[in-house]
């Protein structure tokens, strides 16, 4: 069984236990697009959204296809979330996706769930999201998949991001530390501080962690327009 096989099999599942509770699939209008250079074609992409909303969740499903006539690259996303209602405050949303071409397979996914607190609870609300994606290169199918997860936490206050923090690594080497600050006392800017770490391989024959890249940046925000 090929990894595509295995991809669409994936998403029929999802899709089915979504199909149920379903009062009606709605086909929404297709987007697509052409890009030439010079007067030659360089790629095309064409995408179908489908609507699988039920009376509690928002469920779609966009199916897409893109690059070129002879190297297509096919692409699936399932995106559910939880409509708000006057019973429950907390959010929360899921995200399964997958792009495959004859070279390289990708897998990615999503979840967060926001949390409020407070007497304004809409407003005042943290929000927990973890991320994960891999990838295989098909044309070496014993190599090991290259992968990378994120850990992040956001803080909303009256109704304004105060700031966030995010922990990621992978099998990449690439572990690290994102900080960012939005707006703090009502400053007009967003102060973000990352730090990238890699495992090196020392002297003495032992992985150490080591800073690879740490940068810091400022954007002013307009606070009223």
């Amino acid at each position: 069984m090929g990894i595509a096989t295995r991809l669409v099999i994936v998403f029929a599942a999802a899709a089915a236990v979504a199909a149920p509770a379903c009062a009606e699939v709605v086909v929404q209008k297709p987007v697509t697009s052409v890009s030439a250079y010079e007067g030659r074609f360089t790629g095309y992409s064409a995408a179908l959204p489908l609507d699988l909303s039920t009376d509690s969740e928002k469920v779609a499903l966009t199916v897409k296809s893109s690059g070129m006539l002879d190297n297509p690259t096919y692409d699936f996303d399932l995106n559910l979330s939880r409509k708000p209602d006057d019973d429950r405050l907390g959010e929360r949303s899921m995200a399964l996706g997958a792009s495959w071409n004859q070279n390289e397979a990708k897998l990615r996914s999503s979840m967060s769930r926001m949390f409020g607190f407070g007497l304004l609870p809409r407003a005042n609300y943290i929000r927990f999201s973890m991320d994960m994606d891999a990838s295989q290169a098909v044309a070496v199918p014993d190599k090991v998949p290259v992968a990378r997860a994120n850990l992040r936490s956001s803080l909303t206050l009256d109704g304004k991001p105060i700031g966030s923090i995010a922990f990621g690594g992978g099998s990449t080497g690439n572990e690290g530390i994102d900080l960012s600050l939005t707006r703090p006392f009502d400053i007009p800017a967003e102060i973000t501080v990352s730090l990238r770490g890699a495992n090196v391989r020392g002297v003495n024959a032992r992985d150490e962690w080591r800073l690879q890249d740490a940068r810091a940046m400022v954007k002013l925000v307009k606070a009223s327009w």
